[in-house]
Formats: structure tokens, C-alpha cells, sequence
């Protein structure tokens, strides 16, 4: 017994350093950027020695590896959640659902979704195989919104998505079936990302002062564009 609590100890107080060191890591990207994070400066302000630390991440990618992991994640689950609250058939309601979560986690989560939708980092390489399922999951609930509105007979896709190039056929074909089984469409491939561009358009604008002043700030700006994809995809 003695043996099983003090390891459940350890794993607990692992896990805290852990989730410390994380927000010690985005608190110094805020202040001076993802290329600048550091793990002897962390170690620094957490009060550790540099070997210490490396015992819970044994490099900074190992670091900015999980902290990527988390932000993608973290806001496929808020995008997911706010599509579940809503009704399968309310088709609209689904897809601004969808786009306010995206917007609203940005918002809150400004490191992070820069980390992930930025200017990459000199010398770091993300490891497809940590970092892609969790990237594509936020696409693949954006397109579950647009395949079930076009299943329901809701969604008119552009005519110029029913006679692509060959290569881009392929390029679609491929993308979808390494997205979800069954694979959708090739035209909800690419409405999906349409409108990933789009809303990503908008929250970088809207983050870094892209627009005219005040002109984001209120999220008018950014409500009358999803009114305005909701109405060009015939979803309301």
C-alpha cells in the first residue's frame, strides 16, 4: 500500500510540474515569442537547475511538441462540444456553433493558436506522427457540419467543385481518406477548407490588429461573415 500511494504521489506531483512548466513556457512566448522559449530560462523562473528540468522534457521540440499537441486539441474539443450542443438537423446552428467556439478559443488562447497557425519556429520540425491527428481534428468537425448539411440536402456546393483538375482530384481524394471513415466528398473537402481559411482569416486579423481599428473588436464584423457563408452555402 505504502508502495502504491507514494508512486501515485510521484505521478501526481510529476504531473504538476509538468502542467507548470507548460504554463511557465506560454507565459515566456507571450512575452518574447515562441522562437525565443527556453528551458534553462524556464528552469530559471520555476527555481530548478536546467537538469532538472530536463527530466519531465528532455529538449525544448520535445516541449513545443506537447504544447502544440494540447492547443490543437484543446480547441477541436471546444469546436466539437459546441457542434454536439446543438441539433443534427439545425444545420446552421451547428456551423455558427462551430465558427464562435473557433473564434472564442483564439480569443482566450491567443499563444497558442499562434503557435499552431503562425510563423513557424526556426529549427523545430513537428513530428507528423504527434502532430497531425490533432491538427486535422478541428477540419474534420467543420466538415462533419458541411457533410451532413450536404447528406440533408442543405448544401449546394460551387459548381466549379464538381469538375476539378486531376491532380487536385487526387490531392482531395487522398486528403479525405486520411480524414474519416467513410471518407467525405472531395467538394466537402474543399468547403472545408474554404472555410477554415476563412475563419482563420478573420481571427488573425481580429488578433493582430489586421483591420481597421475597432473594426473586429466587437465580433460583428466577424458574425456578419459567418451570416454571410451561412447564406452562400444555403445552410439558413
Amino acid at each position: 500500500m505504502e508502495t502504491h500511494v507514494s508512486k501515485s504521489r510521484r505521478e501526481t506531483l510529476r504531473a504538476e510540474t509538468e502542467t507548470e512548466i507548460k504554463q511557465v513556457a506560454r507565459r515566456q512566448m507571450a512575452a518574447e515569442g515562441a522562437a525565443a522559449l527556453s528551458l534553462r530560462a524556464i528552469a530559471r523562473e520555476m527555481g530548478l537547475s536546467a537538469p532538472a528540468l530536463y527530466r519531465y522534457f528532455d529538449s525544448r521540440d520535445t516541449l513545443v511538441t506537447e504544447l502544440i499537441v494540447e492547443a490543437y486539441t484543446d480547441l477541436a474539443l471546444a469546436v466539437e462540444t459546441a457542434v454536439a450542443s446543438q441539433l443534427p438537423t439545425a444545420h446552421a446552428a451547428r456551423f455558427r456553433a462551430a465558427a464562435s467556439a473557433y473564434r472564442q478559443w483564439a480569443i482566450h488562447h491567443p499563444q497558442d493558436y499562434t503557435l499552431i497557425y503562425g510563423t513557424p519556429i526556426p529549427g523545430y520540425e513537428a513530428p507528423h506522427e504527434r502532430t497531425v491527428g490533432p491538427a486535422v481534428r478541428v477540419n474534420v468537425a467543420i466538415g462533419a457540419v458541411l457533410g451532413q448539411a450536404l447528406q440533408d440536402g442543405r448544401l449546394a456546393p460551387p459548381p466549379a467543385y464538381t469538375s476539378l483538375p486531376a491532380t487536385l482530384q487526387q490531392d482531395l481524394d487522398l486528403l479525405a481518406s486520411q480524414l474519416a471513415d467513410p471518407a467525405p466528398s472531395s467538394a466537402v473537402v474543399l468547403l472545408t477548407i474554404y472555410v477554415w481559411s476563412r475563419l482563420h482569416g478573420l481571427v488573425w486579423g481580429e488578433l493582430y490588429n489586421h483591420f481597421a481599428p475597432h473594426m473586429a473588436d466587437s465580433g460583428d464584423l466577424f458574425e456578419v461573415e459567418i451570416t454571410a457563408m451561412c447564406q452562400q452555402f444555403n445552410l439558413e
